[in-house]
């Protein structure tokens, strides 16, 4: 169906979405009226809100910065010809190459600095996807966004998952070229986490050219990389991801299926890939939804902030079936903290829940 022939209720071209008979400018789901619109993101905004707040108070004691200052410690380590000596960092040498010039500045400089850049992808990814809502819609969307639990740990910890949520998204929101891998094969190059690995297999079938530019931008960094530290480091590197110092710890704060029982965990997984693949199967959004959650619960390791990539999927949910849309987001904070596979295992449900031809009808891609 082309452009021409597809219905005036059809939403902005380019995201291939039903939206429904609202004022005009205002573009809310199909079969959904903007005052319910509106108060579905206020109920959303409220509780992250009420509930991020409580969770940074509680641990910003013990969670600010960590990250970050682990980073520059790193790179400290890295100038300095010591890179390894911390067993506990998980980025390639060319992450910790790339946070050199951050160790020139003061600690705290470098850290509010990094803070910045984060909030700044924030803000944008949140001003595409919000793109023809009102004001208030728009303002409850950034409230529920950055103070939803895992973004504020990320932005608290100085993490780099909302950046690296930015590439996935930058993939998923573009159409299949190779350029649109490039920014994410830079970022794997430095973060290779393993939740990307269901999402890679999402691009394999769905982004072709982009997983071709992934992989050779990677490549190509890896080598950049390896040419001006020396092998010794990436050697190092290797060491440590075979012996990661977390299998050996209690993995305190390990919310994905690694922390629970066996027999729970080798069911839920399972439920978790036949999910996974009955989605790919039934469509490029519903397989992306699923890629991303069964990403976060079969990983090894994945801590609060992982579920931050999930923000992606509430766009393409939302355009086929909002009420269980609002329903996952609004629990979404309090979920990934008390039970996050059932979380994220909701989320895969709530896209599965839609009929194949609903997809196919009213959202045939996510790229816009």
């Amino acid at each position: 169906m082309t452009a021409a022939d597809r219905p005036a209720s059809t939403a902005r071209a380019g995201y291939d979405r039903p939206v429904s008979t609202a004022p005009a400018g205002y573009d809310v789901p199909a079969g959904v009226s903007a005052r319910a619109f509106t108060l579905g993101l206020l109920a959303i905004a409220g509780f992250n809100a009420v509930l991020g707040v409580g969770v940074a108070l509680a641990i910003a004691p013990h969670a600010w910065a960590v990250d970050a200052e682990r980073n520059l410690a790193v790179a400290a380590d890295l100038a300095a010809g010591a890179f390894g000596r911390n067993r506990g960092y998980l980025y390639s040498p060319l992450a910790a190459l790339l946070t050199v010039p951050a160790t020139w500045l003061p600690v705290g400089v470098a850290v509010f600095g990094w803070l910045v850049v984060r909030l700044a992808v924030l803000g944008e990814g949140i001003r595409r996807e919000t793109q023809g809502w009102r004001p208030l819609d728009r303002a409850s969307a950034a409230v529920a966004t950055v103070m939803f639990v895992p973004t504020l740990y990320d932005l608290m910890l100085g993490n780099v998952t909302i950046v690296l949520t930015a590439g996935v998204a930058i993939v998923a929101w573009s159409g299949d070229r190779f350029r649109a891998g490039i920014a994410l094969g830079l970022l794997l190059a430095m973060v290779p986490k393993p939740a990307i690995v269901p999402f890679l297999i999402w691009m394999l079938i769905y982004r072709r050219r982009a997983l071709v530019g992934l992989g050779l931008t990677a490549v190509a960094a890896t080598a950049v990389g390896g040419l001006i530290t020396g092998i010794n480091p990436y050697a190092s590197y290797i060491d440590i991801l075979r012996h990661p110092e977390y299998l050996d710890s209690p993995q305190f704060g390990n919310l994905a299926l690694t922390a629970l029982p066996w027999a729970v965990a080798i069911g839920l997984g399972l439920c978790a890939i036949a999910g996974t693949l009955l989605a790919l199967r039934a469509g490029e959004a519903p397989g992306l939804i699923a890629a991303l959650a069964a990403g976060l619960v079969l990983s090894p390791y994945t801590m609060a902030y992982g579920p931050v990539m999930l923000l992606i999927a509430f766009r393409p949910l939302l355009g086929v079936a909002p009420v269980r849309t609002f329903l996952v987001a609004v629990s979404g904070s309090l979920l990934v903290i008390v039970f996050l596979p059932a979380w994220a295992l909701a989320w895969m449900v709530a896209a599965l829940s839609v009929p194949r031809a609903v997809w196919a009808e009213r959202m045939s891609t996510v790229a816009r």
